[in-house]
């Protein structure tokens, strides 16, 4: 079964869990896994800047794709957050669970 695995990163703890309770709350993501202190290499605004990050693993589907996208956007403290979304083969049970989830 098909999902959507977004990537998004936040600044740090508290906007990564704000993010995740608000997208998992209003079902528009079914799990948000949040990964502390990833080191970030990027370019902006002409210079190369390191910072220490939260990865959002975003679960959702086709569905609920936009109006995540929308809330994050809405919530998010960056500029322009990170959203890269990938397409994942789910086992059956999980994407079960997972489509599931999403229909309360």
């Amino acid at each position: 079964m098909t999902i959507k695995l977004v990537l998004c990163t936040t600044p740090d703890e508290d906007s990564a869990q704000s993010i995740a309770r608000a997208l998992v709350e209003k079902r528009l993501a079914a799990c948000v896994n949040i990964i502390p202190n990833v080191q970030s290499v990027y370019e902006w605004q002409g210079k190369v800047e390191t910072a220490t990050e939260c990865q959002l693993l975003i679960k959702t589907n086709t569905e609920h794709l936009l109006l995540a996208f929308d809330l994050v956007n809405e919530m998010h403290p960056y500029e322009v957050p990170e959203w890269l979304e990938l397409n994942g083969e789910a086992s059956h049970a999980y994407g079960h669970w997972l489509q599931t989830t999403l229909q309360h």
